[in-house]
């Protein structure tokens, strides 16, 4: 939220606000329940714990995640996951063994 309130008072030149929004937001980072929860760098805040959101059917991660994609993907893939029927694997993960090459 406070690199939101950043935004947007920069976008409408109130740069007073979004001094006191970074203090508000580094203020409260700094209340012992929160300390060491993640890090803040400028206006961006990264959670040091998963809140397991990428584990809802098409969520992606939140915006505060501490992971730079879902667990599992490559940085090939979509964040969004592809519908698959249950049960089948994703593209490239088949289990059965590769058939040696011809030379």
């Amino acid at each position: 939220a406070g690199r939101e309130l950043d935004r947007w008072a920069r976008r409408h030149g109130r740069t007073d606000t979004a001094g006191r929004a970074g203090a508000l937001t580094a203020g409260l980072l700094a209340h012992p329940l929160l300390t060491g929860t993640g890090t803040l760098t400028g206006t961006a805040f990264r959670r040091r714990s998963c809140c397991l959101y990428y584990r809802v059917p098409g969520a992606g991660v939140c915006g505060d995640c501490c992971f730079p994609r879902p667990p599992g993907l490559r940085e090939s893939e979509s964040r969004q996951p592809e519908s698959r029927p249950p049960g089948s694997q994703p593209p490239g993960s088949s289990r059965s063994p590769q058939a040696p090459r011809s030379s």
